[in-house]
């Protein structure tokens, strides 16, 4: 009996080993070093790991510390309820992020490649809607690093480097099981079948590790020619991204307090074009024109807009929260939002955000939601030239800034970036969700324009 509590506290330890490990990892790639190019080893853990309770403690480790900033988000978000809320929310959203792993992981058999097809399996079902809504610390991000410039391409690449990573780490350990189990004094007799011989095994893990290898370090090379060749494209010098330091207007404000900021960026933005050459795009923050519909006070505000965009023959992008005709549901007192960029100039638009964030805007069960476009792919035009627009917590997912590049027509040009981090204490969360946009930008070989409404906004 005391051999069996010993056993099983040995095992116990030893997940906690894995849980601290994927920890560390999470921490590295996430946190201040933002170091994507690790994101690989994740692949290798798991493919390393012997048992699937190991598996999903190494899974659930990795996203404990690659979200420990959603501390400080749910904290700022909901000062009234810190510092419990951020305490109770971080391991509750790191358990959703798992919940697919975990799932997926636990099925079919443990041999390297039923285990690297659950990676891959696991990658992609959480990079599309509906998971991909939320499904945030993709190791899919690697990409960036691997790829520059092959775009969509360039992502399956990725999946397929980081599945054979883990099928060739698991093919390594299963030999090396197989090793221990022909020896003399070998304990490990789960190996032996009736119809296959811990030397058979051997055999067969040692072909798959050596075919995993043979195609890894092809991948590699072309990684490496990717890289040598890529160079980074610079922002057109006509896009101009405006950084204002306002605080967001919260939801349940008056009519007349969202006409009074409409009037507010109106002049703020006739200034600013003062100061600019002609002919520019001009890029302000999300939502910082408020919530908006049309109605004479506003218009009177956008009217002076317009009409100066037009005189300079420029494009002002403004982010509003749009409450458009389209947005009434079912009765009056129903209706939606959009998190959209409105466009005063030559080329009149409302561009929406296809993924808002989830809780904090996209609640489809509740009355007053923003709403979501997941199946819309292909670029945005703004007067002939195609961009992506990847709106603040967009720029940590992967499907709604891939969506803009699934087309056979022209790919997007530029990617438009706005965001909202008025709310944020520490440049902590802006900084990560800056590293992501750069990830994005460098796959997908575009240059990026950033606008904030905070002085931690940097551009791309």
């Amino acid at each position: 009996m005391r051999f069996g509590k010993g056993t099983r506290v040995q095992a116990l330890g030893r997940l906690v080993l894995w849980v601290a490990g994927g920890c560390a990892l999470g921490v590295v790639c996430w946190g201040d070093l933002g170091q994507f190019f690790l994101l690989p080893a994740l692949a290798m853990g798991y493919g390393w790991a012997a048992r699937k309770a190991s598996r999903a403690a190494w899974m659930l480790g990795y996203f404990l510390g690659g979200s420990w900033t959603l501390l400080g988000v749910f904290n700022a978000f909901w000062p009234a309820a810190a510092p419990w809320l951020g305490l109770l929310m971080w391991p509750a959203v790191a358990l959703l992020l798992v919940l697919p792993w975990w799932l997926i992981g636990a099925v079919g058999r443990e041999t390297p490649w039923v285990i690297g097809m659950r990676f891959l399996l696991s990658l992609c079902i959480t990079a599309v809607p509906p998971l991909g809504a939320w499904s945030l610390l993709s190791p899919l991000f690697v990409a960036g690093v691997l790829f520059p410039g092959q775009g969509i391409l360039g992502l399956v690449l990725a999946a397929l480097v980081l599945a054979l990573w883990s099928v060739f780490f698991a093919a390594v350990r299963g030999r090396r099981e197989g090793v221990r189990a022909v020896l003399p004094g070998g304990s490990d007799v789960t190996l032996v079948t009736p119809s296959v011989t811990p030397v058979t095994r051997r055999v067969t893990h040692l072909v798959t590790q050596q075919f995993t290898l043979g195609v890894l370090l092809v991948m590699l090379a072309l990684s490496w020619i990717f890289n040598v060749w890529y160079v980074r494209p610079v922002a057109p010098v006509r896009f101009v991204g405006v950084n204002l330091r306002w605080k967001a207007l919260p939801k349940h404000l008056s009519f007349w307090r969202n006409v009074e900021r409409q009037r507010r960026v109106t002049e703020a933005v006739l200034h600013t074009l003062r100061h600019l050459p002609e002919r520019r795009v001009v890029l302000l923050p999300e939502g910082i024109e408020g919530f908006y519909f049309p109605n004479w006070l506003s218009n009177v505000w956008t009217a002076r807009l317009q009409a100066e965009a037009l005189e300079r023959r420029d494009e002002v992008l403004v982010g509003a929260y749009d409450i458009g005709s389209g947005s009434l549901v079912g009765h009056r007192h129903a209706w939606r939002y959009v998190d959209a960029l409105n466009a005063y100039g030559k080329h009149l638009g409302v561009y929406a955000s296809r993924q808002p964030v989830p809780l904090g805007e996209w609640k489809p069960w509740e009355n007053g939601s923003a709403r979501a476009f997941w199946w819309e792919t292909g670029p945005d035009d703004l007067g002939g030239m195609p961009f992506a627009l990847s709106v603040c917590y967009s720029q940590l997912l992967v499907w709604p800034t891939a969506s803009y590049f699934l087309t056979l027509g022209p790919v997007p040009k530029v990617i438009l970036a706005p965001e909202n981090h008025d709310w944020e204490e520490t440049p902590a969360e802006n900084g990560i969700q800056h590293r992501a946009l750069q990830a994005w930008a460098r796959l997908y070989g575009v240059p990026a324009v950033v606008a904030n409404d905070t002085v931690f906004g940097k551009g791309v």
